[in-house]
């Protein structure tokens, strides 16, 4: 299997439509929004989720070389409109190097955080994977994935590609209804979540002031 290294390296811009997030109940959606970096001379945008009232989890390559005040992030957003706008005031990284980081929000959210857990996706589970990806862009679409493989080294391999533009998003236990993993990278035939660690608590992930 491939290593996490590897599938990151190999990153694309799929122009893969997306069926609409149309099974998700109001309050789910309103959870998760596109994360959105505007420069002088570029944009971008991943996407994020709500994981407790001041913290957003999304990939950490979704943030390389931004700084806090640089980044928006959008919950509920759906074609122009929003929800929520809110503001990182710091950003958390995984301190193990995986492609995981959350936003530490500078005020609470009004949205319903989503629940996370460490459990396992064990091969041939169905995962569904929800982001704001190509060409899609203004509406959070949503892909059923089954999980291939899982291992600590190199995460979660799903059978499915997703877009650009989904990287960060939950992938859901479509049992338990938790989210799982967070989406890193793709190639043309599968992509990579990285799991939530173990025994990670997201309240702890932003100490207040």
């Amino acid at each position: 299997m491939r290593g996490l290294a590897i599938l990151r390296g190999l990153l694309v811009a799929l122009f893969l439509p997306l069926p609409p997030a149309a099974a998700l109940d109001a309050e789910t959606a309103s959870s998760i929004g596109r994360l959105n970096y505007a420069g002088f001379k570029e944009q971008q945008h991943c996407t994020a989720f709500l994981v407790a009232p001041q913290v957003a989890m999304t990939a950490a390559h979704c943030l390389d070389g931004l700084e806090p005040d640089q980044v928006h992030l959008l919950l509920g957003y759906d074609r122009g409109s929003w929800q929520e706008h809110l503001r990182p005031s710091g950003f958390w990284r995984s301190p193990d190097g995986k492609d995981l980081a959350a936003l530490c929000l500078a005020q609470p959210a009004q949205a319903v955080p989503l629940a996370v857990t460490s459990g396992e996706a064990a091969p041939g589970e169905e995962l569904a994977v929800l982001g704001y990806g190509l060409p899609s862009v203004h509406l959070l679409s949503r892909r059923d994935c089954l999980v291939e493989a899982n291992s600590p080294e190199d995460g979660v391999l799903l059978n499915c590609p997703v877009s650009e533009g989904t990287s960060g998003g939950p992938a859901f236990s479509r049992t338990s209804e938790e989210v799982v993993a967070v989406i890193s990278a793709t190639t043309e035939e599968q992509s990579i979540a990285v799991p939530v660690p173990s025994l990670l608590d997201v309240n702890a992930l932003c100490p207040g002031p």
